[in-house]
């Protein structure tokens, strides 16, 4: 009796290239979830900044950037059974390696992310909520009345905190009766969880900024450690996105006494 090894080489060769077939699909799928998930994140992304008005060029790099990794992940997705391996490995180092590196320094140039921790920024910004950042918003624009921005505190310099402008630099600010005003002008304030309990009066010095917490009585700010010098602010807040039931713009409320 004699026996074949053509039919046992066939039936092997069959097998390793349904094996490869299966990983080759695999690949594909997943390049294509990640190319999804790219197109998604970028969406998202890109409606945030244009919502928030904060289209600087890095910004727009950006945007680009994760364009650009989800077209090269829709690529590859459907080329990867016909791609040959130099140019497919090229361009997997470029979303992995290099656009990644890219996209960090993009968006750290122009936002930054912060955690809002305590109640002195309620209601307008709950504890423990993640905001997005806005570090070139007084490159060319002075910080304005009733912007809520993030600096480093004039008592602690290890300390950033966050509070919304109340007095401009020259502007005479008095409290009393709960009421805020400005240049003898009362403040419409429809954003304050309450009233303040405490009173006062300061002349704001130019180069510096008064500032309060929208939770009047639960707030340390410029009615108890004064004034908030221009070089010590950061960022503009523009967007909470965290918690998602909160996701949203943080309203401009830029207007005159």
């Amino acid at each position: 009796m004699t026996t074949s090894n053509s039919s046992i080489t066939a039936t092997n060769s069959n097998k390793t290239n349904q094996f490869s077939g299966c990983i080759l699909t695999l690949l594909a799928v997943l390049l294509g979830g990640l190319g999804v998930y790219n197109l998604i994140y970028g969406l998202v992304i890109a409606y945030v900044f244009f919502a928030a008005r904060i289209l600087s060029l890095a910004n727009i790099a950006t945007i680009l950037i994760i364009a650009f990794d989800c077209i090269i992940y829709f690529f590859l997705a459907f080329r990867i059974k016909r791609q040959r391996w130099f140019i497919s490995a090229v361009l997997l180092v470029t979303v992995w390696l290099i656009l990644p590196m890219a996209l960090y320094f993009s968006i750290n140039v122009a936002t930054a992310r912060v955690r809002n921790d305590g109640y002195s920024m309620m209601p307008a910004l709950a504890n423990g909520s993640y905001i997005l950042t806005d570090r070139q918003a007084y490159q060319q624009h002075l910080p304005q009345r009733g912007d809520i921005i993030i600096f480093i505190s004039p008592t602690n310099k290890g300390q950033d905190l966050i509070k919304r402008v109340i007095g401009l630099p020259g502007e005479t600010v008095k409290i009393a009766q709960g009421q805020v005003l400005i240049d003898g002008a009362p403040l419409n304030e429809p954003y304050i969880s309450n009233q303040a309990v405490y009173k006062g009066e300061w002349k704001v010095p130019e180069g510096q900024y008064f500032v309060l917490g929208d939770n009047r009585n639960d707030s340390r700010d410029s009615h108890q450690w004064g004034f908030l010098p221009r070089e010590n602010i950061l960022a503009k807040a523009v967007w909470v996105y965290w918690p998602l039931a909160q996701f949203s713009n943080i309203a401009d409320v830029n207007f005159l006494p």
